[in-house]
């Protein structure tokens, strides 16, 4: 089992290599939300689909590639749909809704050496 990792502000969970991190107003997402992350990572999002990886260090919605001195990463960070699904119970297998999820800052994403 992988440990998930709480503080105040954020929740992470490393599973097969992929870095799922949750950040803000986190008090209340429970540990199905970052699971399910870390699920949909490996199996629901294509990222070999992906044709356009962008260069830069935004925490907008988006697919991008960073360089740090450890390697060349990549990240994902959620849009407004992926977020829905996430916390609001868009899909059918969606973790439970997380109340007032859209009014709360919660910027989510995962990163992993390319």
């Amino acid at each position: 089992m992988d440990m998930i990792i709480r503080h105040n502000n954020c929740i992470e969970l490393t599973r097969n290599g992929m870095h799922c991190v949750i950040i803000g107003d986190v008090k209340d997402v429970m540990d199905e939300h970052i699971e399910k992350m870390a699920e949909w990572a490996a199996c629901l999002w294509d990222y070999d689909k992906i044709t356009m990886w962008k260069k830069s260090d935004s925490m907008s919605p988006g697919y991008f590639i960073r360089d740090s001195e450890e390697g060349r990463y990549k990240v994902h960070v959620l849009d407004m749909d992926q977020k829905s699904a996430l916390f609001g119970g868009a899909r059918s297998d969606s973790p439970v809704k997380l109340n007032n999820w859209e009014q709360r800052e919660l910027l989510a994403y995962i990163d992993w050496f390319a």
